[in-house]
């Protein structure tokens, strides 16, 4: 930590700010979910990160391209 001698605070070092994201994750998961619409309807995409993977890294897939390759994560 870097101490300002005219203070009693502390300034925080980047291993505190760095936010949760930025960690391996530990199981796989849904990240986030977003629905886009065309003329030919809606589609549904599921962001999917893998255990070990950064969070920066998962991708965004179709739904039912999620449901054959990692039932796991959809429930019924």
């Amino acid at each position: 930590m870097i101490m300002d001698p005219e203070e009693d605070t502390q300034i925080p070092t980047i291993d505190v700010l760095a936010p949760e994201y930025m960690n391996e994750l530990q199981e796989d998961t849904i990240l986030d979910k977003k629905v886009l619409s065309s003329k030919h309807g809606y589609f549904e995409y599921l962001r999917v990160g893998l255990k070990g993977m950064n969070p920066s890294k998962a991708r965004w897939m179709e739904i039912e391209r999620v449901r054959e390759l990692y039932p796991h994560l959809i429930s019924a």
